[in-house]
């Protein structure tokens, strides 16, 4: 929730991605939109893309629900959502595609 409400992307693209869809061009019917703080977004990562199938040592498998530039949402069968920083993730090794 936090998320939503601190974004200054599009709100749509943001909704959609925590839900593992994608938008590829901001809605433009959002108040970010209107602001003109929304622009085109790259959902992907080149090592974590949208839908990829992940392991955690601890939290087990996921799966890559949205990319920004500095965190991934992750949803976990047993943990939930979680939100994580890419360069903590690639730092440390804490998610290895399944």
């Amino acid at each position: 929730m936090r998320g939503y409400a601190e974004t200054d992307g599009c709100r749509r693209q943001f909704l959609l991605g925590y839900f593992g869809e994608e938008l590829a061009d901001p809605w433009g019917n959002c108040d970010t939109c209107d602001a003109g703080t929304a622009v085109d977004i790259t959902h992907d990562a080149d090592d974590f893309p949208l839908q990829a199938a992940v392991v955690h040592r601890e939290w087990g498998s996921g799966i890559v629900m949205s990319v920004d530039d500095d965190r991934l949402t992750v949803f976990f069968a047993e943990q939930g959502y979680r939100t994580l920083s890419l360069d903590r993730v690639r730092e440390q090794d804490l998610l290895t595609r399944a």
